[in-house]
This record gives C-alpha cells, structure tokens and sequence, in this order.
C-alpha cells in the first residue's frame, strides 16, 4: 500500500457487510405473525420479501382539523416500509376483491359463508385523530385469510414529526410481521467537506434531517458508533497531527481517546463496546492496536513492515478484519482478537480497502479495484472464509461502505466527475438511492438502531 499524504492514508477507515443466505417462510397462516420467520437473503432480490398492502389512512373525528396528515402520515411509513429491504408494496388499486360469498346448503337451510380470496399479501390500516395539538394513529395488521386484526397498537406525535413517528411506525409493523426490527430509527454519520475542512454530521437512515456536529475548521473523518448511539470516535487533525477522539452526541463534546507524536486512524468500535480498534504508525508502519473503549489496555495486533489499517470487528468480537498490502497490492485480512492467525481472505481486485463485517456475521463488503482495465473503485462482497465474491455496483468509483445495524443495506460514497455523495443499497446490490445532494459527502457509517418511542 503506498502511503501518500495523511489524508489519503486515512480514508481507509469504515466499512461493514452484507450477508447472502437465510431463513425461513411465514409460519402457519394462523400463528401469529410476530412469532413468525420471514426469508431475508436468496440469491435474487426479488424473492423473499413479504407482499404487504398499506390502505390508505383515514381520519378518525374532523378531518378538517388534520387537513393532509394521513395521507402524509401514511406516504411516510409505506416510504420506509418499501426502502426497507423486507417488503414488497403492493397498491390498494391492484388486490383482487378481498372477499366471495358462497352460499351453502346445510341440511334443509341455506348458509353464506364470508371468506378472503385473491391475494394474501399482510395489510396495515391506520386512523387519525386530533386531540389538543396531539396526534394520534391507531395502526391495525390484517394478515389473510383471518378477518380481524393480529395486532394493533397507538402511536402518538406532534403532528409536526409526523416523519419520526413514521419511522417508529414502520420499524413496529417490521418486527410484528417478520421479527425483525429493520434500521429505520437509526441515523448515518459521515463526512462533508467545507473548503479545506471537513466536518462530521450525521442524518436519518432515509437521508432526512441532515446536519453537522463540527465546526472546528481542520479536518475530521473516519467516524465509527457507539453500539448505544451515543457517542462516535473519529480521526481528527485538530492538534496538528492524526488523533483519534470521541465524541459524546447528546452535549457536542470531544476528547482524546488515543494522541501519539505519529498517525492514529481509522477507529473501530467493537459489536459489545468493549473494545476499539484502530491503525497507529507510531511504532513506524501502520500497525493494527485495540484498546479498551476508555483507551486502557492498548495493545499491537499485528507486526509487518508493510502498512495494516482499516480494522473492522466481527459481530462475536474474536476477529478483525483490515487492509494490508504485507503481499504486495491492498488486500483483505482476518486476524483474531489476540493477534494471531493473520490469514488473506481476498485474491481477485489489484487494490482492495476498507473490509466491514455485517452485523448478521455471513458477509463482507469492501471496495476494490478489479484490474488495471477496469480501475474504478467498486462495492464488493464476500464470504468471511473468502468465498463467493460479488460485485455490487458499477459505474464511477464507489467506496467507504458500511453495513446497516440489520444487516440489509450498504450505505457508501459514491464519486462520480469528482462530486462525492451518499449512496445506500440493498444487500444484494438492488436499489440503489442517493441520500446526500448539494454538499461534498463521504465516509457514511451507519449507526445503531435506536430504541422505539413505544413497545
């Protein structure tokens, strides 16, 4: 790996992984849905995801009053739904009738019999009522052919953050119908570049609610969370040379965590918290440390006389992942939690960086360079023993990827005629959707799903 000025040397910093195999089909029809499996991971995106129906919500009292709200309300949480991974949206307009008359003979009598027919695809309703400038939306799960509801449940809001409940909404009908909780009340940290400076700022998993936790005129990059969302650590230039600091979300301050007279980069934090990982070139090259996340306890992990960075914890905390070029060009290794067993798990790209583990444990992503003919950086992901590679992207350089807290989706920066921005898509490499307009975004790391508003 040829190290350039520091900037660059620190952009291999965070990824995480996709996954590619999975479970099961929806139990029983008259089990209960919160109890059952859905299939997450086949090998083509267009199987196994649930058919879901979102009916338009109505207006419970003077609809006057709540003027647009359940119909924004509801663009929201089918918005979510659809972005998700886990569904397949399916309009009002296009069921077939819901239900068929059949009339029976019971003896000398005639009996109607009522039942569902067409498709059996989940179906959400909601009501909206208004009460003293606080809304509130009854949310009801019909899953055919049963008739009434399997769950319900109230969320209330400020008609103002109807977006925020959406997002509690959305994550709630996820885990009723595939026991998933599905990312999307958790937030993106990432990278914008002002001028010579860049700053961390953070916005919600759909793009939404941008806006930057620096303002310190150096640059700051590289962030990595907390697994409760509190706190991110990050490389930062503020005292002249590479540090890496932490900074708590909910008061704005920042401290050091590791400040040698060298480079100190590209934090990792791992799935427990107990433990951060990071690349120092203190002693020299870029080596590969791990320190307690009070910074104690710090200790080397690997020994080359080449360049190690870019650690990324597996989700049971006894591997890391990182980039090396100890065999001649930037590939991918594995070491384990006490640094031994360094093995390669990458042999296809000329330049491969920036390894994230997935939350799920199945998979991989980084970003390489397949070859000299073809030598736009690219989203790829592999197996944790180094099989079955797949290329997830095309088109212009696309790097810095990380994993959802699900597992489901890939946030990353995509460059294209030199503009960098935020790109997220499935993990299968389908839907692929910018976040980030107007401003010089990279280095997205997605952070932790954040506890619903209610249960």
């Amino acid at each position: 790996m040829k190290k350039g000025n520091s900037e660059s040397t620190l952009n291999l910093s965070s990824i995480r992984i996709p996954v590619l195999s999975i479970a099961l089909a929806l139990c029983a029809l008259f089990v209960s849905p919160a109890l059952s499996q859905v299939t997450l991971r086949t090998e083509t995106s267009s199987v196994g995801r649930l058919d879901l129906v979102v009916h338009d919500f109505i207006a419970d009292g003077d609809s006057a009053f709540l003027a647009d709200l359940p119909s924004q309300l509801r663009g929201f949480v089918k918005g979510d739904l659809a972005y998700s991974g886990y569904f397949n949206l399916i309009e009002p307009s296009d069921l077939p009738p819901d239900t068929s008359i059949q009339v029976k003979r019971v003896g000398t009598t005639f009996d109607t019999l009522v039942t569902f027919t067409g498709a059996q695809a989940a179906r959400v309703r909601g009501s909206v009522s208004l009460r003293w400038e606080q809304a509130t939306v009854s949310i009801s799960l019909f899953q055919p052919p049963l008739r009434e509801p399997t769950h319900v449940q109230d969320f209330s809001f400020q008609p103002d953050h109807a977006r925020d409940a959406a997002h509690d909404i959305a994550a709630w009908i996820t885990r009723m119908l595939t026991g998933e909780e599905g990312s999307f009340t958790s937030k993106i940290a990432f990278v914008v570049r002002t001028a010579q400076n860049k700053d961390l700022w953070i916005m919600d998993w759909d793009g939404a609610n941008a806006h930057s936790l620096t303002r310190d005129q150096t640059l700051n990059m590289s962030p990595t969370w907390t697994p409760d969302g509190n706190a991110l650590y990050f490389t930062t230039f503020r005292e002249g040379t590479a540090d890496v600091y932490r900074y708590e979300i909910a008061s704005g301050r920042a401290r050091p965590f590791v400040a040698t007279p060298k480079t100190d980069s590209a934090p990792s934090v791992s799935f427990d918290g107990q433990w951060v990982a990071y690349a120092s070139s203190e002693n020299g090259n870029f080596e590969i440390y791990r320190a307690h996340a009070d910074g104690s306890g710090k200790t080397q992990l690997t020994f080359s006389n080449r360049d190690d960075t870019s650690p990324s914890w597996s989700p049971t905390g006894r591997e890391l992942v990182f980039t090396s070029d100890r065999g001649g060009s930037p590939q991918i290794y594995q070491v384990d939690f006490d640094g031994v067993d360094v093995r390669r798990l990458s042999f296809n790209g000329i330049y491969n960086e920036t390894a994230r583990w997935s939350p799920r444990g199945d998979l991989i992503v980084f970003c390489s360079r397949e070859s000299q003919a073809f030598p736009k950086f690219q989203i790829f992901t592999i197996q944790p023993g180094g099989q079955r590679e797949r290329r997830l992207t095309d088109g212009g350089n696309k790097f810095d990827p990380s994993w959802s807290p699900d597992g489901m989706k890939i946030v990353y920066t995509s460059s294209e005629q030199g503009k960098s921005s935020i790109w997220t898509c499935n993990w299968d490499g389908s839907n692929h959707r910018q976040l980030t307009f107007g401003i010089e975004a990279s280095q997205p790391q997605w952070g932790p799903i954040l506890p619903l508003t209610r249960p």
